[in-house]
Protein backbone atom coordinates (compact mmCIF):
# COMPACT_ATOMS: atom_id res chain seq x y z
CA UNK A 1 0.00 0.00 0.00
CA UNK A 2 1.46 3.18 -1.32
CA UNK A 3 1.37 6.94 0.43
CA UNK A 4 1.97 9.92 -1.60
CA UNK A 5 1.64 13.65 -1.83
CA UNK A 6 -1.83 14.80 -4.03
CA UNK A 7 -1.69 18.47 -4.47
CA UNK A 8 -4.34 20.18 -7.16
CA UNK A 9 -4.20 24.12 -8.35
CA UNK A 10 -7.54 25.68 -9.49
CA UNK A 11 -6.71 29.37 -11.32
CA UNK A 12 -9.21 31.81 -10.37
CA UNK A 13 -9.81 34.05 -13.70
CA UNK A 14 -9.47 37.67 -12.51
CA UNK A 15 -12.98 39.22 -13.46
CA UNK A 16 -14.34 36.22 -10.94
CA UNK A 17 -14.50 36.71 -7.40
CA UNK A 18 -13.99 33.51 -5.12
CA UNK A 19 -14.23 33.15 -1.21
CA UNK A 20 -13.33 30.27 1.42
CA UNK A 21 -14.58 30.42 4.32
CA UNK A 22 -14.10 27.37 7.39
CA UNK A 23 -17.85 25.92 8.41
CA UNK A 24 -18.47 23.78 11.04
CA UNK A 25 -16.89 20.54 10.15
CA UNK A 26 -15.51 21.50 6.47
CA UNK A 27 -15.43 24.52 4.13
CA UNK A 28 -17.59 26.56 1.88
CA UNK A 29 -16.43 28.19 -1.37
CA UNK A 30 -18.53 30.94 -2.72
CA UNK A 31 -18.01 32.40 -6.29
CA UNK A 32 -19.41 34.60 -8.12
CA UNK A 33 -19.10 35.86 -11.75
CA UNK A 34 -21.03 37.62 -14.41
CA UNK A 35 -24.09 35.51 -14.72
CA UNK A 36 -24.55 34.99 -11.07
CA UNK A 37 -23.03 33.14 -7.69
CA UNK A 38 -22.72 29.63 -6.68
CA UNK A 39 -21.90 28.47 -3.11
CA UNK A 40 -20.98 24.50 -2.30
CA UNK A 41 -20.30 23.34 1.25
CA UNK A 42 -17.80 20.43 1.71
CA UNK A 43 -17.95 18.91 5.12
CA UNK A 44 -16.20 15.80 6.60
CA UNK A 45 -13.25 16.82 4.84
CA UNK A 46 -10.18 14.54 4.93
CA UNK A 47 -8.35 16.83 2.58
CA UNK A 48 -6.89 20.55 2.95
CA UNK A 49 -8.56 23.00 1.01
CA UNK A 50 -6.50 26.73 0.69
CA UNK A 51 -7.38 29.83 -1.13
CA UNK A 52 -4.50 32.55 -1.52
CA UNK A 53 -3.39 34.51 -4.73
CA UNK A 54 -6.36 33.79 -6.74
CA UNK A 55 -5.62 30.45 -6.52
CA UNK A 56 -7.52 27.32 -4.88
CA UNK A 57 -4.85 24.65 -3.19
CA UNK A 58 -6.45 21.15 -2.89
CA UNK A 59 -4.19 18.84 -1.22
CA UNK A 60 -3.66 15.30 0.48
CA UNK A 61 -0.41 14.78 2.56
CA UNK A 62 0.47 10.71 2.60
CA UNK A 63 -3.10 10.43 1.86
CA UNK A 64 -4.54 6.91 0.51
CA UNK A 65 -6.44 6.16 -2.33
CA UNK A 66 -9.92 7.68 -1.16
CA UNK A 67 -8.12 10.98 0.32
CA UNK A 68 -7.02 11.41 -3.58
CA UNK A 69 -10.22 10.80 -4.94
CA UNK A 70 -11.82 13.21 -2.65
CA UNK A 71 -8.80 15.81 -3.98
CA UNK A 72 -9.99 15.18 -7.67
CA UNK A 73 -13.61 15.31 -6.64
CA UNK A 74 -13.38 18.22 -5.18
CA UNK A 75 -11.23 19.70 -7.34
CA UNK A 76 -14.09 18.67 -10.70
CA UNK A 77 -16.59 20.37 -8.03
CA UNK A 78 -14.80 24.05 -8.12
CA UNK A 79 -14.05 24.01 -11.97
CA UNK A 80 -17.89 23.35 -12.50
CA UNK A 81 -18.44 26.30 -10.62
CA UNK A 82 -16.12 28.63 -12.30
CA UNK A 83 -17.34 27.08 -15.20
CA UNK A 84 -20.96 27.79 -14.28
CA UNK A 85 -20.68 31.81 -13.55
CA UNK A 86 -18.70 32.57 -16.42
CA UNK A 87 -20.46 30.45 -19.39
CA UNK A 88 -23.17 28.32 -17.78
CA UNK A 89 -24.46 24.80 -18.79
CA UNK A 90 -26.70 23.75 -21.78
CA UNK A 91 -28.18 20.87 -21.39
CA UNK A 92 -30.74 19.58 -24.83
CA UNK A 93 -33.54 17.36 -24.46
CA UNK A 94 -34.96 15.48 -27.93
CA UNK A 95 -38.31 15.11 -28.37
CA UNK A 96 -39.06 12.55 -30.69
CA UNK A 97 -42.94 11.17 -31.36
CA UNK A 98 -43.47 8.54 -34.54
CA UNK A 99 -47.13 7.61 -33.04
CA UNK A 100 -48.63 9.70 -31.32
CA UNK A 101 -47.78 13.92 -32.01
CA UNK A 102 -46.67 14.24 -28.04
CA UNK A 103 -46.37 18.59 -27.48
CA UNK A 104 -43.98 19.67 -24.49
CA UNK A 105 -45.10 22.90 -22.63
CA UNK A 106 -43.36 24.97 -20.01
CA UNK A 107 -45.18 26.66 -17.30
CA UNK A 108 -44.06 28.52 -14.41
CA UNK A 109 -42.58 26.04 -12.02
CA UNK A 110 -43.43 22.47 -14.07
CA UNK A 111 -42.68 21.46 -17.79
CA UNK A 112 -45.58 19.64 -19.41
CA UNK A 113 -45.25 16.66 -21.84
CA UNK A 114 -48.43 16.59 -23.06
CA UNK A 115 -50.20 13.50 -25.33
CA UNK A 116 -47.23 10.89 -25.32
CA UNK A 117 -48.02 7.61 -26.28
CA UNK A 118 -51.62 8.85 -26.20
CA UNK A 119 -51.75 9.49 -22.86
CA UNK A 120 -54.91 11.67 -21.31
CA UNK A 121 -52.90 13.10 -18.49
CA UNK A 122 -49.56 14.97 -18.78
CA UNK A 123 -46.94 13.73 -17.37
CA UNK A 124 -45.40 16.80 -15.17
CA UNK A 125 -41.85 17.57 -14.46
CA UNK A 126 -40.94 20.23 -11.80
CA UNK A 127 -37.79 22.52 -12.21
CA UNK A 128 -36.06 24.88 -10.24
CA UNK A 129 -36.95 28.49 -10.90
CA UNK A 130 -32.75 29.20 -11.70
CA UNK A 131 -33.60 27.71 -14.41
CA UNK A 132 -34.08 28.71 -18.08
CA UNK A 133 -36.05 26.81 -19.99
CA UNK A 134 -37.85 26.78 -23.78
CA UNK A 135 -38.74 24.47 -26.15
CA UNK A 136 -37.47 25.29 -29.96
CA UNK A 137 -39.16 22.96 -32.10
CA UNK A 138 -38.85 19.41 -31.07
CA UNK A 139 -35.64 20.28 -28.24
CA UNK A 140 -36.49 21.16 -24.76
CA UNK A 141 -33.30 23.67 -23.45
CA UNK A 142 -32.53 23.80 -20.21
CA UNK A 143 -29.93 26.52 -19.28
CA UNK A 144 -28.35 27.43 -16.01
CA UNK A 145 -25.26 28.28 -13.94
CA UNK A 146 -25.04 24.86 -11.91
CA UNK A 147 -24.20 21.80 -13.71
CA UNK A 148 -25.84 19.27 -10.87
CA UNK A 149 -29.49 21.32 -11.24
CA UNK A 150 -29.39 21.68 -15.12
CA UNK A 151 -28.31 17.85 -15.20
CA UNK A 152 -30.79 16.13 -13.41
CA UNK A 153 -33.53 18.36 -14.80
CA UNK A 154 -32.70 17.53 -18.26
CA UNK A 155 -32.33 13.32 -16.63
CA UNK A 156 -36.07 13.61 -15.15
CA UNK A 157 -37.65 14.59 -18.39
CA UNK A 158 -36.18 11.69 -19.83
CA UNK A 159 -36.88 9.48 -17.17
CA UNK A 160 -40.25 10.62 -16.48
CA UNK A 161 -41.20 9.60 -20.25
CA UNK A 162 -40.12 6.05 -19.91
CA UNK A 163 -42.35 3.10 -20.03
CA UNK A 164 -42.01 0.39 -17.92
CA UNK A 165 -43.86 -2.80 -16.39
CA UNK A 166 -46.78 -3.51 -18.00
CA UNK A 167 -47.00 -0.02 -20.17
CA UNK A 168 -43.91 -0.87 -21.53
CA UNK A 169 -43.80 -1.13 -25.25
CA UNK A 170 -40.84 -3.15 -27.73
CA UNK A 171 -38.19 -0.36 -27.59
CA UNK A 172 -37.24 -1.32 -31.48
CA UNK A 173 -40.79 0.00 -32.60
CA UNK A 174 -41.99 2.48 -30.30
CA UNK A 175 -38.87 4.65 -30.00
CA UNK A 176 -41.12 7.74 -29.19
CA UNK A 177 -40.46 9.64 -25.77
CA UNK A 178 -37.62 12.38 -24.67
CA UNK A 179 -33.96 11.92 -25.18
CA UNK A 180 -31.13 13.93 -23.88
CA UNK A 181 -28.86 15.34 -26.46
CA UNK A 182 -25.23 16.23 -25.02
CA UNK A 183 -24.27 19.17 -25.72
Amino acid sequence: MTHYTIERIIEVPENITATLTDVRGGKKVSIKGDKGELERTFVRLTVQITYEDNKFIIQSHFGKKTEASMVGTITGHIKNMIKGVTDGFTYKVRIITSHFPATVEVQKDVILVKNLYGRRDPIRVPYNQSLKVKVEGDLVVISGIDIEIVSQTAARLAEATRLRGKRSKDPTVFQDGLYVVYP
